[in-house]
């Protein structure tokens, strides 16, 4: 059995000399003892099991991608550019304040696809209850000094269509799990971006472009789609009325994990509990796309998809203006958010059967 005079040597040594991180993009070298005790923590390591897409893992996107890998991967973006350390930090912590299956969050407190997400309402709250002030008091900083809506974090947040560390890493995580990359490609990529007079850019117009459709089809996809409309819905749904009943807690949907409250749900005796989980598993069985004028709801969505900064012919240009097929398939995307997804719920119909 190891002592725990032994475990509090270990952690002396690794506040001396460092540690190693394993990110996607390889291993860091971590000397800070800030960044090693923030990603150490419970609340850090907690994302670990909170899945990027959501509710989409458990229904249309099962990509072993988790909220974790993401934030590691922006902070080792901005490392390697060189942002301020406060800079890097602020892209580790920026969505610590998550909750359980990500954006039906904020489905569950009235935000659906509102531009302000509910984790960004409640994170300085969160980090405050999640034990990351603590530490950020110890070394001297505030959670002011290291927000994500910082306007001196131009590195980490910028507006669409441009490209930002967070930005850059969901969509080259994502495009490697759904093929849009390869592994050498997407080490590559990260190689290539630089940030240039505060834009990201890249010559590798090719790989930029794969980047950029990559965006488009997530859009429609996942981020943007029916799919993922009408399942957020249907399990914010069946969350609240976890709550309702005593079946969840508003802690376990702060600061628990997907597959728990998923399993909870899972086995519930609920009725109405039962009744959202079988729609969810079977979510084409209960809604589908139809003429405008036979809809439900008509659903806009956002528009994520990335316009980057290219290099190209000794000048910084927009990808849509050196290549028309992209510029096209990105145009019809915006026109597309805007009209919005026709909507018809078949719940009552697939019921009566």
């Amino acid at each position: 059995m190891i002592s725990r005079a032994s475990v509090l040597f270990c952690f002396f040594i690794v506040s001396l000399f460092g540690d190693t991180i394993e990110t996607f993009y390889g291993s860091i070298e971590i000397e800070e003892p800030i960044v090693l005790q923030l990603i150490q923590s419970p609340a850090m390591q907690r994302l670990k099991h909170i899945h990027q897409y959501g509710v989409a893992y458990y229904t249309t996107h099962r990509e072993e991608y988790n909220r974790y890998d993401h934030s590691l991967g922006v902070f080792a973006i901005l490392r390697k550019n060189g942002a301020s350390l406060e800079e890097q930090i602020s892209g580790l912590l920026h969505d610590l304040s998550h909750t359980v299956f990500s954006h039906v969050g904020d489905w569950i407190f009235g935000k659906e696809y509102q531009e302000d997400d509910y984790q960004n309402t409640i994170y300085k709250i969160y980090l405050s209850h999640s034990g990351i002030e603590k530490i950020l008091l110890k070394y001297g900083y505030t959670i002011n000094r290291v927000s994500p809506k910082k306007r001196e974090f131009v590195m980490l947040e910028q507006s669409l269509p441009n490209l930002c560390a967070d930005r850059i890493d969901y969509n080259i995580q994502g495009a490697y799990f759904q093929g849009f990359l390869t592994k050498q490609e997407a080490l590559e990529l990260y190689d290539e971006l630089k940030f240039v007079e505060g834009c990201w850019i890249a010559s590798r117009i090719d790989l930029l472009k794969k980047l950029a459709k990559f965006s488009l089809f997530m859009t429609q996809d996942c981020w943007g789609g029916a799919a993922n409309y009408v399942t957020s819905r249907w399990l914010a749904d069946a969350m609240i009325k976890g709550l309702d009943i005593g079946l969840l807690s508003w802690h376990e949907i702060h600061f628990g994990i997907d597959h728990d409250v998923w399993d909870k749900l899972l086995h519930a005796k609920n009725p109405f509990i039962q009744q959202q989980m079988q729609m969810l598993a079977n979510a084409n069985d209960y809604y589908q796309l139809v003429d405008p004028s036979e809809a439900h709801v008509i659903v806009r969505f956002r528009c994520r998809g990335i316009d980057p900064w290219v290099m190209h012919k000794g000048q910084i240009v927009r990808l849509t203006s050196i290549d028309a097929e992209f510029a096209q398939e990105f145009e019809a995307l915006k026109e597309k958010a805007a009209k919005g997804w026709p909507i018809k719920m078949l719940s009552e119909v697939v019921a009566s059967k």
